[in-house]
């Protein structure tokens, strides 16, 4: 296995319910037959996503058969992450508090040292309704001084406890949220100052969205770069009907969207980033979808890398 091959990780949302009407199992069983599915299709990293399994729902027994069935598969997983768990949803920010601090458990347990975390909010009506959720807008985070406090705080208190247990906090971009640009950022990194803190630059989640950008994917990447810890990497294709919007979205393969990655990859190895890139997708058949972009990164980052050797 190469270093580059090291560098790429497969997501469980492949793996997940993404048509209506679809069937999929529970328990160990079928927890091997779908990471077997992964490990198939050329990943040996895996990021482990709330999404899949209601991994704190999981009793003791049941954590440590997901962690022999990792290893029997010759899987390993870089991450835990949450999702639309936000710590500053205005009606639930508490208890989403207390259900990350018992993620980080089951990450202690699975032995894990990062986790993942996001102000994404709770679906509304539309989405939920809607086959593609990106397809209607959802609600947006106050930006208040009041939230920016709630935010830093609450943030604060779940990278100290992940101290405790040695593990590393990142937190991800999402589209509307309090966390959405560079600016954002920089301003959340500043006011929670945690050294076992970073940040997700999940830039796909914002080209999706169906409001007007706030800022060019470029440079909230640039904005980024100096705190990037982990990455997820997915595409959409993202056209403007007419000023202001609306705007049709359409998920792709890394190479064929709206992103550059050729050029964002480029300026992240640059800036010094060797962290996992963690390739995602939604829609149709999202593992051939990875597996797809994996290829892709592949030869990016390989090129890259054999570039940067000729000119040394």
């Amino acid at each position: 296995m190469t270093a580059v091959d090291e560098s790429i990780v497969g997501s469980v949302l492949a793996l997940c319910t993404q048509t209506p009407g679809a069937r999929r199992g529970a328990g160990p069983m079928s927890w091997r037959s779908e990471l077997r599915r992964l490990k198939r299709s050329g990943f040996s990293r895996v990021d482990l996503l709330d999404n899949w399994l209601p991994f704190v729902n999981l009793t003791a027994s049941e954590v440590d058969d997901l962690g022999s069935i990792l290893v029997d598969l010759g899987l390993t997983a870089p991450c835990l992450g949450t999702s639309r768990r936000s710590l500053i949803d205005p009606e639930f920010g508490e208890e989403n508090l207390e259900y990350t601090l018992k993620i980080l458990e089951v990450a202690h347990r699975l032995g894990l040292r990062r986790v993942g975390v996001g102000f994404h909010p709770a679906l509304v009506d539309a989405q939920r309704q809607s086959a593609q959720f990106w397809e209607h807008a959802g609600r947006a985070d106050d930006r208040t001084e009041e939230n920016w406090d709630v935010a830093a705080r609450r943030v604060a208190v779940v990278c100290d406890a992940a101290a405790e247990l040695e593990i590393d906090l990142n937190i991800e971009l999402y589209e509307d949220s309090l966390l959405c640009t560079s600016e954002d950022v920089a301003r959340l990194m500043a006011a929670v100052d945690r050294p076992n803190f970073g940040v997700n630059p999940d830039l796909g989640n914002l080209v999706r969205s169906v409001t007007p950008l706030r800022e060019s994917w470029l440079d909230t990447l640039r904005g980024c770069l100096p705190h990037m810890t982990y990455w997820h990497l997915k595409n959409y294709t993202r056209s403007t009907l007419a000023p202001g919007g609306p705007f049709a979205v359409a998920p792709t393969a890394l190479g064929d969207g709206t992103i550059d990655y050729r050029l964002a990859v480029t300026e992240a190895l640059a800036a010094g980033y060797s962290g996992p890139m963690v390739v995602e997708h939604y829609g149709g058949d999202a593992l051939w979808m990875q597996e797809r972009s994996a290829e892709y990164l592949r030869r990016l980052v390989d090129e890259l890398r054999n570039d940067e050797r000729e000119e040394q």
